[in-house]
Parts: C-alpha cells; sequence; structure tokens
C-alpha cells in the first residue's frame, strides 16, 4: 500500500486514550491512516522526518478575530510604547506626515492601563491630525479613540446626537467630547471607513493566518464576521472563501457571523423560523476548512474599560457598567435565532450579564433542544458557583482568556476588588464541575500564541507579578494543552475529526522543541514550534 506521507522520528502525545503515544504518522487524503506498527510495510510519496520533535494535536483558538488581527498587522500599533503618551504622539506624527490630507490614519493596541489610566488629549490629537480622520482602536476592542475630525463626519458633534443604544460617546465635566467612544458607539466611525473590500480582506487573512502557522495553530473562530462593529463587510464569507482559493488560508476556519446581521426571513409559516439570515444558511453549513459556527451575541462590553454588567458597581465607582440592549430585547433576539437552527455563541464578562446569558441559553436548549454545536458563553468571566453545575448539565461551552491576566490582569484584580476577585477569569472551577472550558486568545485583544495562552492557564501570572483572579484556578500543562486541542475541537462541534491524533481524523499537528508539562511553567511559551502541519502538508518548517 502507498500512502501520501509518513511522518518519523517524533513523539507524539496523541490525547487518545485509546494510543497515547506514537512514533509514526501515516497520512493519506488528508487524515491519519495509523501509527507505528500499522505501518509496516507501507510505502509513501514523502518520508518526513520530524528529529525527534514532540508532537502534539494542532492548536485550536476557538474565539479570536483574524481578519481583525491581519489588518492590526499593516496598521500603526501603539501597543504599551515605552516613552508613554509622547510615543503615541511621536507615532501618530510619523503616520500623518505620509498620510495624504483627508485619508484616515488607523492605529491600533492604546489601552490606558499601559499609560497611567490616560487617554490621549483631544486637542492634541487635533493637532497632529489636521483633516486626517483618526481611528484608534483600544485592545480590548470595546472601545476606540478618534479625533475631532472623525468625530465631525460621523455626525457625533451635530446639534442633537444622542449615544446609540449599547454605546457611549464619552465626554468630560462640561460635556465636550474627549474622543473616546465605547461599545456600539465605534460604529459610528467604523461605518465611514467599512466595508473593507475583499482584496484588504484577504491579505488580512493571508497576514493572519501565515502568523498562526508559526505558532502552531491550525484551527480557529473568527468570532464575530460580516456584520456589527467587528465585522468587515457583509460579504466577509466570501474573503475567507477566496483566501482558501488563493491558498492563503493556513488554518481551519470556524466563522462566527455577528448577531447585528439577523433579519426576518419570510419562510412558510409552518417552518417556526425565527430570525436568520439569507438563504437560510446556519450553523454546520460548510467543509473541513471553512465553515459556519454559531451566531455571536454581545451581552455586555469589558471588564478592562468598566462596561461590563455587573450586579454590584465596580470597586469604588458609582456604576455596574450596561448591557448592550434591553435585557428582554436580547433575550428574544437569542431564543429567535436558536428557533432558526443557529447554536449561539454569547459574549457575557460581567456576572448580571453571564446570569442572563445562562438563563436564555438554558431555556432555548428547553424549548428547541440541543444542537451539534454546542452553545457558548464567550469570555465568561464572572461565573457564580451557582452557575457551574447548570453549565455543565447543559453542555455549555465557557471560552474564558488565560491570556487577558498579562495585560489587563492587574486593572481587573482593581476593578472587581478583593471579594469578587476569586471570580475572574476561572478555569479550575470549571473543569472540576465538568464545564467544557475551550482555549481561546481574542486576538487581537490579547497575545494570541496558544504557548503562550497555555503558559497563563498554568501561572496565571499578571504584567506586576500578581495572579489574575485566584490562584486555585491554575490549571495543569496538560489540562492547558487539552483546553487547546481537545476540548476546544469538542466545543467547536468538530469532536469527531480533530482534537486528537486518532485513526481517521485530520493530519493537523504541531511538532515542539519539548512538552510543556516538561518544562518549568514559565519557559511554556518560549517553546519552539519546528512544524506546523495542516491536513498532512506544511504550512510552517523551520526544520
Amino acid at each position: 500500500m502507498n500512502i501520501d506521507a509518513i511522518f518519523t522520528d517524533l513523539d507524539a502525545h496523541t490525547l487518545d486514550p485509546a494510543r497515547p503515544r506514537a512514533k509514526k504518522i501515516g497520512v493519506f487524503a488528508g487524515r491519519i491512516i495509523g501509527f507505528d506498527e500499522e505501518l509496516d510495510g507501507v510505502t509513501a510519496d514523502r518520508v518526513e522526518s520530524l528529529g525527534g520533535a514532540t508532537v502534539l494535536p494542532g492548536f485550536n483558538d476557538v474565539h479570536c478575530h483574524t481578519a481583525w488581527f491581519g489588518l492590526t498587522l499593516a496598521s500603526i500599533d501603539v501597543t504599551a510604547l515605552p516613552g508613554g503618551l509622547p510615543d503615541v504622539y511621536a507615532a501618530l506624527e510619523k503616520a500623518a506626515a505620509t498620510t495624504p490630507a483627508g485619508e484616515w490614519i488607523n492605529a491600533t493596541g492604546y489601552a490606558h492601563r499601559d499609560y497611567d489610566g490616560q487617554y490621549p488629549d483631544l486637542s492634541r490629537l487635533d493637532e497632529i491630525t489636521g483633516d486626517r480622520p483618526l481611528f484608534m482602536r483600544q485592545t480590548s476592542g470595546h472601545a476606540a479613540i478618534v479625533n475631532t475630525e472623525a468625530m465631525k463626519r460621523a455626525g457625533i458633534l451635530d446639534p442633537g446626537f444622542s449615544d446609540p443604544v449599547g454605546g457611549k460617546v464619552v465626554t468630560d465635566a462640561a460635556g465636550h467630547p474627549t474622543g473616546l467612544v465605547e461599545e456600539t458607539a465605534q460604529g459610528l466611525v467604523q461605518d465611514l471607513i467599512r466595508p473593507y473590500s475583499l482584496d484588504t480582506i484577504v491579505e488580512a487573512i493571508d497576514l493572519a493566518t501565515a502568523y498562526y502557522a508559526k505558532e502552531g495553530i491550525t484551527s480557529f473562530g473568527d468570532c464575530g464576521v460580516a456584520y456589527g462593529w467587528i465585522g468587515h463587510s457583509p460579504i466577509e464569507v466570501s474573503a475567507y472563501l477566496r483566501a482558501r482559493e488563493e491558498g492563503k488560508l493556513r488554518a481551519r476556519a470556524q466563522l462566527l457571523p455577528q448577531a447585528d446581521g439577523l433579519h426576518e426571513i419570510a419562510a412558510n409559516s409552518a417552518d417556526g423560523f425565527g430570525i436568520g439570515l439569507d438563504a437560510g444558511v446556519r450553523t454546520g453549513l460548510g467543509d473541513d476548512l471553512v465553515s459556519l459556527g454559531p451566531v455571536k451575541f454581545f451581552m455586555d462590553g469589558a471588564l478592562s474599560g468598566e462596561t461590563a454588567a455587573l450586579r454590584e458597581n465596580y470597586e469604588g465607582k458609582d456604576h455596574p457598567g450596561y448591557l448592550q440592549d434591553d435585557a428582554e430585547v436580547l433575550r428574544k433576539q437569542i431564543l429567535d435565532t436558536y428557533a432558526s437552527g443557529w447554536s449561539v455563541a454569547v459574549h457575557a464578562i460581567g456576572d448580571e450579564a453571564v446570569d442572563a446569558a445562562v438563563a436564555n441559553i438554558v431555556d432555548a436548549q428547553a424549548e428547541y433542544g440541543r444542537r451539534a454545536v454546542p452553545n457558548r458563553i464567550e469570555h465568561a468571566a464572572l461565573v457564580h458557583d451557582e452557575h457551574l453545575s447548570t453549565l455543565a448539565d447543559n453542555g455549555i461551552v465557557v471560552t474564558p482568556q488565560s491570556a487577558f491576566a498579562e495585560g489587563i490582569g492587574d486593572g481587573m484584580n482593581a476593578s472587581l476588588g478583593p471579594a469578587r476577585r476569586p471570580l475572574i477569569y476561572r478555569a479550575k472551577s470549571f473543569l472540576n464541575a465538568g464545564v467544557l472550558l475551550a482555549g481561546s486568545s481574542d486576538r487581537p485583544c490579547a497575545d494570541g500564541n496558544a504557548l503562550r495562552g497555555i503558559e497563563a492557564f498554568v501561572t496565571r501570572r499578571t504584567r506586576d507579578g500578581d495572579i489574575m483572579g485566584s490562584a486555585e484556578e491554575c490549571l495543569s500543562a496538560d489540562e492547558a494543552i487539552a483546553a487547546y486541542t481537545s476540548v476546544a475541537a469538542e466545543a467547536s462541534g468538530h469532536g469527531a475529526d480533530k482534537g486528537t491524533l486518532s485513526r481517521g481524523k485530520l493530519a493537523d499537528f504541531v511538532a515542539l522543541d519539548a512538552h510543556p508539562a516538561e518544562v518549568e511553567p514559565e519557559q511554556i511559551s518560549q517553546i519552539t514550534v519546528r512544524a506546523t502541519v495542516l491536513g498532512g502538508d506544511f504550512t510552517h518548517d523551520a526544520r
């Protein structure tokens, strides 16, 4: 028998109890056909030595923003510049010098906590940019900084302007806009830039997934495509199809449309259709490389900007954040969407938002049953004990981001205070309760390197040397690996095809210099990725 490839000289940790370890992997038609003695007497078109590397199933980041990340790679990066705000102004001055009059300046990566809690001065931004509109996105994605020219074009400075539902244009004590726009208010400015062209989005996907390949990522969920303030074009799915056709998609994409695009469909009344997308497309459409996942809903905002909806006020503040819309409006949208065959992925960070998300998903499943692609709570940043068994019993997935520990862990600890701190981005509690915890980064809102995410699950170390939330929530290295591989696949509804190295599953794996459990926890992120294999072919090869 002749097959496509045999990978040799490796130590595979398969995560499959039926065969935990292997030294050789055979691949045919993009899938694993056998291991070790099963390959005796078998020939192959290619024999690839991995030089003794540790091999794991390919990493799967189930909640990231791939096209957005690719766009940031071509934007001005103002992430934690060492010289503080003067460096931010200098970076914008440099960009303004090469940007034609009237054209947009796009920047990304601003986090006020990196700059002693300060935001850029609007008058200084106006001095630098002049008639060039500025859109500078915060790292969290839940706020942006704009200049006066951008606000003029967006109508924010018009008489009688009022904040959009679920957003806010921040003003000073005198009632004047400061340039900070939160949540859905960003869309007022973004809609002047969007939709991006397919060429631009395809290039962004190309840049992003080339980056992923170097980090061992073979699958991802682009969370919130096509619509809303995190979508880039109403035909964004077409960009993924084009990227695939042009060989520019180097990982398997599950696309989660943003709920803003849902609308009533004139289906037959006998079908009981709620709201959906045209042609009745829904979760599950697609193939092994590009498929549609759940619909992404926003229940609230972010802890970093204190817009997440809490049961009680933020520590030392007089406000508890806010929901993105009236709670009953959001509930009806979620249930109507679920009735139409979509699974749902509900962004819920604050405990008030989590309360509502859990109740809505439980009720949707009780009325319409469970789906092959599980329902999810995105982030699940503040989950009380009372919800743990409910999540487990109902098969609801959670996607807490361990990578937030380094960038905003200290700020979240301060914003929630000591009494609520143990609830912040839990991990071990989910596992102990039997809840599916899937690995994810929210990239570019945080470092998306999967090995760094695994390390952060293990250490939960913050920038100031503290622990995000509670040390009791730390995972073992093996538990963290499972979150990014086998559990991630199950959480995406793809457990039958990937997540472990098993006969018949897709030949997606990563070759590392060492196993994460065999190095010091603080060294996991430093492990070298020797190669990444997707369907038996290299997407990255540094052997």
